[in-house]
């Protein structure tokens, strides 16, 4: 075979691999929100929805990256071109990368796609949570047994996001009044869940939506059955999936 013919089947081969990362990221996601549904007063193992959320926008921005370069430099990209050892992990860092291309979606069902993903607190505030697991909260507790100091501890910062959710939801005051009866413990979880899976829902979407109506590749709309998971979603089944 020659190296023509080499180099070939090697740019096939990683275009491919595009494809399959994508479809990974997509089920990493759901796997993620279907964890999030799990968490209850009895069960309170965060780190399952962090490490399938945070692998899952890691493996979906990098794909994003690596097409918006191709289109760009008419070639793959290479290691460590965007990204690296430094850096590869954290979600904030890269979606502050992907959000150099994105566009508004000037189609109505899609007006506040823009907005969402670059200026929702909420979703921000999950991003840094996943960003900041990605690249130290991951081993915090054999961190902690090996002696190195650690800051970040994701199930706390997790445990924030809810109650900062919650107290969107009801007030403080209401909420504090709930949580002080235990038969509201498990009603409270699933509002909270709720909330979250329906906002990293719309966020997933938003992201999605720019494969098919955005302009960062000539290659992207060539994944819809990939994303469709996402971005079929309409508005009124939001929050309704059970991922489990």
């Amino acid at each position: 075979m020659g190296l023509i013919e080499r180099s070939a089947m090697n740019e096939a081969y990683r275009n491919i691999s595009l494809i399959i990362e994508v479809r990974t990221a997509i089920k990493y996601l759901r796997i993620g929100l279907g964890e999030i549904q799990k968490i209850t007063a009895d069960n309170d193992f965060y780190h399952p929805a962090m490490v399938f959320l945070s692998g899952g926008l890691e493996r979906l921005f990098k794909t994003m990256l690596c097409l918006n370069f191709e289109e760009k430099n008419r070639k793959l990209l290479s290691m460590n071109e965007i990204w690296n050892n430094r850096n590869g992990h954290d979600i904030v860092f890269l979606k502050g990368k992907i959000e150099e291309f994105i566009v508004i979606v000037n189609l109505n069902f899609a007006l506040t796609d823009y907005d969402l993903i670059k200026s929702e607190d909420l979703i921000n505030r999950i991003c840094k949570s996943l960003s900041e697991y990605g690249k130290q909260g991951r081993y915090f507790n054999l961190d902690a047994v090996l002696g190195k100091e650690q800051e970040f501890d994701s199930q706390k910062e997790w445990e924030k996001i809810e109650t900062f959710v919650l107290e969107e939801h009801f007030g403080k005051d209401k909420l504090y009044e709930l949580l002080s009866d235990p038969k509201q413990l498990d009603p409270i979880y699933e509002i909270s869940s709720s909330i979250l899976v329906t906002k990293l829902e719309t966020f997933f979407r938003a992201i999605v939506r720019q494969f098919i109506f955005g302009n960062f590749s000539s290659k992207s709309k060539q994944f819809h059955f990939e994303i469709q998971d996402f971005f079929d979603i309409e508005d009124e089944q939001l929050g309704r999936t059970d991922y489990n």
